[in-house]
């Protein structure tokens, strides 16, 4: 998903009067879950985290969650 889509997503959620709830995450495999607290370009890949078949360098949009 790109964060284009990602905002697109998020306006209309707001749209329909959801702006002022809070934003957690789930993730699907695992089940864990908790708040998401901020985003940052990055283009950090290695064993703990970032995307794992990006080229060298490529920078992506990543969202952090936890305190």
């Amino acid at each position: 998903m790109t964060l284009n889509k990602f905002i697109e997503n998020l306006q209309r959620l707001q749209a329909e009067g959801h702006g002022g709830k809070d934003v957690y995450y789930r993730h699907g495999s695992s089940g864990d879950c908790g708040k998401l607290s901020s985003a940052f370009i990055s283009d950090e890949v290695d064993d703990s985290c970032g995307p794992f078949d990006l080229e060298d360098g490529e920078e992506y949009v990543s969202i952090y969650a936890g305190n």
